[in-house]
């Protein structure tokens, strides 16, 4: 016996095809946490000191013990003055790194307030990371930014 289907089963079969969750264009990445109180190895240099991981500046790096950078030195002072600040931000600041203390663009952390973070890009300076913001009627931002430039004994990233 044969079998025909009606025109109205294929515009169901079209209509649930569309409405069909799409597979994400790129799937969040989580690794393995670095071990808490141990040194990764990263391109910036890496101290850690009472039970936090950062990267130690140029004043601190000579009294801290730290894990020299694989490409960099620590970071020199900041100057104070607004033109020689953001000439340091442009040539030492925000020179692009392929991680940051182990971290790299697509991982996933938690911040110190609790949220999940996805990791977008890494500099000498620190990590830029976006999170979800709640959703609200006043605001037309789904998520925000910031940077993340130190872990807590609880392995959540702060700045």
């Amino acid at each position: 016996m044969q079998t025909t289907t009606s025109p109205r089963s294929h515009l169901q079969d079209s209509l649930f095809a569309s409405l069909a969750p799409e597979a994400p264009s790129t799937p969040m990445r989580r690794r393995v946490p670095l071990a808490l109180g141990e040194l990764p190895v990263s391109s910036v240099p890496a101290a850690y000191d009472r039970e936090h991981l950062y990267s130690p500046r140029a004043n601190t790096a000579a009294v801290v013990d730290h894990r020299p950078g694989d490409r960099f030195a620590p970071l020199p002072r900041t100057p104070h003055a607004p033109k020689a600040w953001g000439a340091w931000w442009r040539t030492e600041a925000n020179v692009s790194t392929p991680d940051f203390l182990g971290l790299e663009t697509g991982d996933v952390i938690a911040l110190v307030d609790g949220d999940t973070a996805t990791v977008v890009s890494t500099c000498r300076y620190g990590a830029v990371v976006r999170y979800e913001l709640p959703p609200c009627e006043w605001r037309s931002k789904e998520h925000a930014e910031q940077y993340v430039t130190a872990r807590n004994q609880f392995g959540h990233w702060y700045r």
